[in-house]
């Protein structure tokens, strides 16, 4: 597969722990199909913002139980552990992304004007080509 980049939406309040390096991992329920070491993940802050925020490196994947996750990370997860496992809930796996290399975006990327048919993503989605030619370098 070649490799390509992630947008993820991430609530207001996370995206802030991001920017106080309070949170220091980014978790999911699902893995990003990303293959390459550093590869770039673009963050789009959800209502009321609406907006691509800033982007970051993904220096690794770590996949675990949740509750090996929180052990491990969760002095860096910004949020927690109640917030942590109210989100995996039942999940038996679950993904930690290690944010690195942060750098936001002044001004934010209004994305309905900037990318024909955007939708913003539920969890995270796959950067078209077209997409990333046009964002910040």
């Amino acid at each position: 597969m070649e490799s390509t980049n992630v947008l993820l939406s991430i609530k207001p309040e996370h995206v802030e722990a991001i920017l106080s390096h309070r949170k220091k991992y980014e978790f999911r329920k699902r893995r990003p199909r990303l293959h390459v070491r550093n590869q770039k993940a673009y963050i789009y802050t959800t209502f009321p913002i609406c907006k691509i925020v800033g982007s970051f490196k993904i220096k690794r994947i770590q996949q675990n139980h949740p509750k090996v996750l929180w052990r491990k990370f969760g002095k860096h997860a910004g949020i927690d552990s109640r917030r942590f496992s109210e989100y995996f809930g039942s999940n038996e796996t679950g993904f930690a992304l290690e944010i690195s290399s942060l750098r936001m975006f002044n001004p934010p990327i209004e994305p309905k004007l900037a990318f024909d048919g955007f939708v913003a993503p539920q969890s995270f989605r796959y950067m078209p080509r077209s997409w990333e030619a046009s964002m910040p370098r």
